[in-house]
């Protein structure tokens, strides 16, 4: 039919069934209905810790969860990020750049006994307007799981008692009559989150994966309640001479004031390859980063003490 995907299909959410949290700790997981195309799913999380709580994980409360998963039985993980990965990195970087995707998210308030808004939201599509990674779940033959990774009490806080629920709401479009108004579906649209120890004080690398399309990237040391920053300087390069950012954390914030209106999370070093047009993920693709094109993709961190390095990569990744 003439108009083609946007004129041809419906927005529509539905509540799914609601994940609670094991005693102790544990995972629950859930098998995503056989409905449209999959665009986003909006996690709503409510966690409450109770008891005498001593030794509060520096993270905060967004150490209740320890990962989220979006996977399919291909094994391709859609998402995979951490509470502190989202709460830090990623939500400072959904949609927009003028707010925050889940600003109700509580990830950065310190543990004690109380209630706690966990909000997130996984965007399988790139952003709101353009039908990029959509997810055809009218697959007989795809799976896709949802999969919430509760931490064990003990590493919330000491003598912490957690109880959480997920209730997760599913968005999706209709699918089209006609095969020829379908949205591409020859890429996936990835967000992962890793970890790396830092040993000390001076340089460290990090390698970073190449195949994909990068859209943003962000790396966190020092984050946390208190977080200050972890380093004093990040140089981004390709091919190891040719240098795409070489920042220090003052320039860091300055550009945070630009670009989101709203000072810099200590301890984040973001890079926003869609951002350079100050529209965010709305932007122009003009400094994305094809890193199949290169030979070598490296981000040369000045750590000033030991630590644990964060780092979100969101990409585009071609199938087939």
């Amino acid at each position: 039919m003439s108009g083609g995907f946007d004129r041809n299909t419906r927005n529509k959410v539905v509540r799914l069934q609601t994940l609670t949290k094991p005693t102790g700790g544990g995972i629950t997981t859930l098998e995503l209905p056989k409905t449209g195309f999959l665009a986003r799913l909006w996690l709503r999380i409510n966690a409450t810790a109770s008891g005498t709580i001593t030794s509060p994980n520096p993270l905060g409360a967004s150490s209740i969860i320890r990962r989220v998963r979006l996977s399919t039985n291909s094994g391709i993980d859609i998402f995979s990020v951490s509470g502190p990965g989202y709460a830090y990195l990623l939500d400072e970087l959904l949609e927009s750049e003028f707010h925050r995707g889940q600003s109700q998210n509580e990830g950065r308030t310190a543990v004690s006994a109380a209630s706690f808004n966990l909000d997130m939201v996984i965007p399988v599509q790139v952003n709101l307007r353009d039908p990029i990674g959509l997810v055809m779940l009218q697959n007989e033959q795809l799976q896709v799981i949802l999969t919430v990774d509760w931490e064990a009490d003990a590493n919330v806080g000491t003598g912490a008692t957690v109880t959480a629920t997920c209730d997760p709401y599913l968005e999706y479009y209709t699918v089209p009559i006609d095969p020829e108004d379908y949205p591409p579906l020859n890429v996936i649209h990835q967000i992962q989150e890793d970890t790396m120890l830092v040993a000390g004080a001076g340089d460290t690398i990090y390698n970073v994966l190449r195949g994909a399309t990068y859209l943003q990237m962000a790396h966190g040391l020092g984050i946390g309640v208190s977080g200050a920053d972890g380093f004093s300087r990040c140089v981004l390069r390709m091919n190891q001479s040719d240098t795409i950012y070489d920042v220090t954390p003052d320039f860091l914030t300055m550009q945070s004031r630009l670009l989101r209106g709203r000072a810099r999370v200590p301890g984040t070093i973001p890079f926003d390859f869609m951002a350079s047009s100050g529209l965010g993920t709305y932007g122009l693709p003009r400094d994305l980063i094809n890193s199949a094109l290169v030979t070598d993709f490296q981000s040369v961190i000045t750590a000033t003490g030991a630590g644990t390095l964060y780092t979100l990569r969101r990409m585009l990744l071609p199938l087939g």
